[in-house]
């Protein structure tokens, strides 16, 4: 039976000799003709009645909207691309999800959100932030700055040393907390091979940074050392089971065995790279200053610009002779390219080498389904050692951010 009072209107009509001929009608439409079969026959109209005991549910009343900005865990950086969200419960009793992603200097409006008292959610990678709101009818509620920030909450990070970059003042000026294991050469024995020797361990954190140069065991070596079939094995084991993992420059083969299959890199015996790696294979170029594009949109909202300066340099403490020149990245999205780089022409690669054209220099692989938590890797060519400006530490604090 019908919800609500009703009148049927017959599609078809045929004109007869004598009078009209209908299989229905508007039952006390004005203007019909006597000819019509409702004024003969008030029979021929059908209306509904509604059920015994039927209640016909009342109009919600006007619903109202949230605005507001998301920041980052360091509580003073806007962020975009936070996905901002408010579960509710109508005025019938069904559940409501209004949902939206903050835009450039971390803006977001929800509207149409039902009145009562609720929580906005804003997530931004592994990161999350819970607010209590009141929605009034027909009415904008303002969440105040700075108390929408998402924050690490139980995130746990590890952070593997390595020489040439610390991606560590980064996380710090971020506020957030990380535990330190060794992966420079005094240490990577006893604590970088050790850790990621056992699966176990490495699940323990759900973001894992490893700098430049980590295994490196002699001036021009990354060698995983004894464990290496292990350490390969986890690697892959740890994102496909949703870690994420994100390496620099010379770490270039945390993440080639982290995702296995998706990484190339040119060298100069045009082999890929393979544990161990000897660096002056690599064919990239240092000093050099290349302009990068970036083609990842919401990085470019966030930078505000659509194109930086990257460094690659050839000084002490931040060495980038050889870095890791990528080939190609099955299945990546490419963060950041240069339309042209210097290569080396040989392994001492004392003289500028040809060029080459639209290089990869930072890419994101997804190993897990799309729409999972995690099992991402991420990796960069340059690190943020020897940068002039700031582009590429706000390259890399979005990188973190979004991991």
């Amino acid at each position: 039976m019908a919800s609500t009072y009703r009148r049927f209107v017959l599609l078809a009509c045929s004109i007869t000799l004598a009078a009209f001929v209908c299989f229905g009608c508007n039952c006390g439409r004005e203007g019909l003709s006597h000819r019509d079969p409702c004024d003969l026959d008030p029979s021929l109209c059908k209306v509904d009645e509604p059920d015994a005991g039927e209640v016909i549910p009342p109009t919600c009343p006007t619903a109202g909207a949230v605005t507001g900005r998301v920041c980052a865990t360091d509580q003073r950086t806007w962020v975009n691309g936070a996905a901002v969200s408010v579960d509710a419960t109508d005025c019938h009793g069904k559940p409501v999800r209004v949902e939206t992603v903050s835009e450039a200097n971390g803006t977001f409006t929800l509207n149409g959100v039902p009145p009562g008292a609720w929580k906005v959610q804003a997530t931004l990678g592994a990161f999350s932030q819970a607010l209590s709101v009141n929605v009034a009818t027909n009415a904008t509620t303002a969440v105040p700055d700075n108390q929408l920030c998402v924050e690490q909450k139980d995130i746990t990070i590890a952070v593997v040393t390595g020489e040439g970059d610390d991606i560590g003042s980064l996380l710090s000026q971020l506020n957030l907390d990380f535990t330190v294991i060794g992966g420079d050469k005094t240490h990577w024995a006893s604590e970088g091979a050790a850790f990621f020797s056992n699966l176990s361990e490495m699940k323990k954190y759900d973001l894992i940074f490893i700098d430049c140069a980590a295994a490196k065991v002699s001036g021009n070596t990354i060698a995983f050392g004894p464990a290496s079939a292990t350490i390969r094995k986890n690697l892959a084991d740890y994102v496909a089971q949703g870690g994420s993992l994100y390496s620099s420059d010379w770490a270039l083969l945390f993440a080639v065995y982290a995702a296995p299959n998706a990484f190339s890199f040119y060298t100069v015996s045009g082999q890929n790279v393979a544990d161990p790696l000897i660096t002056s294979q690599l064919m990239g170029y240092a000093p050099q200053t290349v302009n990068a594009s970036i083609l990842d949109p919401q990085l470019a909202a966030f930078l505000n610009k659509p194109s930086v300066r990257i460094t690659f340099p050839r000084q002490s403490g931040a060495q980038s002779l050889h870095w890791g020149l990528m080939k190609n990245v099955v299945g990546a999205q490419i963060l950041a390219s240069a339309s042209q780089v210097i290569t080396c022409t040989d392994t001492s690669c004392d003289n500028e080498g040809p060029r080459r054209n639209t290089v990869p220099l930072a890419v994101r692989v997804k190993v897990t389904e799309p729409g999972t938590r995690g099992g991402n890797v991420v990796y960069t060519s340059f690190h943020n050692g020897g940068q002039d400006g700031n582009d590429v530490a706000q390259i890399l604090k979005y990188l973190i951010l979004n991991l």
